[in-house]
């Protein structure tokens, strides 16, 4: 605050300075003259602090503030949920096609998860509808060599209506 004050009370008083010099000149080229070196007075008065800075002390105050409570995972995890919305919706339509073509009325419930770079992977998966113990081995291995979710990550309910 005390360097704003001390720019401002510079400029100020480099601009009255200016001023009266100008009134006190006479007419003709020396007054042309007073103005410029005048106006160049005038800029150096305002750029004075740029000139004058200490640039490392600058940096050091600036690295002390907080960084912001982003960080960069949050915000992988941000962009990564309407992908993981659209990829769990998408898988679980799959499943229910599949089950279609096994002549099942299911449905499918796909959970996912930040894999490799963030990307949400399949990692569980539960099936619900009525269906035989052949059906489910189908869906199973369906399942496990399209999306990847092994057996052990796969839940069935058998249920009489979806």
């Amino acid at each position: 605050m005390e360097l704003i004050r001390a720019w401002i009370l510079t400029v100020t008083v480099s601009a009255l300075v200016v001023a009266a010099a100008e009134a006190l000149m006479p007419e003709g080229s020396v007054k042309k003259v007073g103005k410029l070196t005048g106006g160049l007075i005038l800029v150096l008065g305002i750029l004075q602090p740029l000139v004058s800075m200490d640039y490392q002390a600058l940096y050091d105050q600036v690295a002390t503030l907080p960084a912001g409570t982003l960080s960069q995972e949050s915000l992988t995890e941000a962009a990564a949920d309407p992908m993981k919305g659209i990829i769990e919706a998408e898988l679980s339509a799959y499943i229910v096609d599949k089950g279609a073509e096994l002549g099942l009325v299911c449905t499918a419930q796909v959970e996912c998860a930040a894999g490799e770079e963030g990307i949400p992977t399949p990692r569980q998966v539960t099936v619900s509808g009525p269906f035989t113990q052949s059906q489910k081995e189908r869906l199973m291995e369906y399942i496990t060599q399209d999306l990847g979710i092994p057996r052990e990550s796969q839940f069935y309910r058998n249920e009489a209506t979806p």
